[in-house]
């Protein structure tokens, strides 16, 4: 799954790398503990237009009666999300890519604990994680503006990094990086089998302090890494 990330890269850096053709948003503070229901950047492209703004993490589907309270889920999975009531129609038109400066699971030890590990690519860039994004007006608030919301799309986790977690988010190779943001509904379909007939992305795993588990906590210093005892 995914539910705590990293968002450290300031917006000039993330236009560029994602080839945004329009920055619209204001910077958002740098995190080490995004945490569902903030808002969050992402890359969307419209009419042939590909833009920076940012969603609130936690997708709030368009028959949501109110806010307060509503069930909002963070994740989609690969093998649902096109045929699913929550996600599908967003899928099919609303796609997204959520830029992210590593993010956590957590690995099960033994003894039943838990042990955070910080997964980053290795160099360090920013990844692109498959998402899905909707827009929900408040039935009961005619003039209220319009949360726009997002869930990460979560697949299977192969290799060395099913030892830490069954499931990670979606990274979004370059290559398709348009196919993503642009599929037609009838070519959305395809784009499970296109990330799967690519090899997944290099990953670093590292162990790192507890510190990550509570959302309260901020700063570089949640990278710092594990000790033992």
């Amino acid at each position: 799954m995914c539910g705590r990330f990293l968002s450290v890269s300031d917006p000039e850096l993330l236009a560029e790398r994602f080839e945004v053709d329009e920055v619209r948003t204001e910077p958002l503070p740098p995190r080490w503990n995004v945490a569902p229901s903030l808002d969050v950047y992402a890359v969307i492209e419209r009419e042939d237009t590909r833009r920076l703004g940012t969603l609130r993490w936690g997708f709030v589907p368009h028959w949501t009666k109110r806010l307060r309270g509503a069930r909002t889920p963070i994740n989609a999975r690969l093998e649902s999300v096109a045929t699913t009531s929550m996600f599908a129609t967003s899928f099919a038109k609303r796609r997204c890519l959520v830029p992210a400066d590593g993010f956590y699971e957590w690995q099960v030890r033994e003894d039943g604990s838990k042990q955070p590990y910080h997964l980053h690519a290795p160099d360090g860039a920013p990844l692109a994680l498959g998402g899905v994004w909707t827009v929900w007006r408040d039935p009961a608030e005619e003039a209220d503006e319009p949360v726009f919301s997002t869930a990460i799309v979560t697949t299977v986790a192969s290799g060395a990094l099913a030892d830490i977690h069954e499931r990670v988010p979606l990274i979004v190779p370059r290559q398709l990086w348009s196919d993503w943001l642009t599929a037609t509904p009838e070519e959305a379909p395809h784009l499970e089998e296109a990330v799967r007939a690519l090899a997944p992305p290099t990953l670093v795993a590292e162990p790192i302090s507890t510190r990550v588990n509570d959302v309260r906590n901020e700063g570089p210093e949640l990278l710092e890494p594990a000790t033992d005892g």
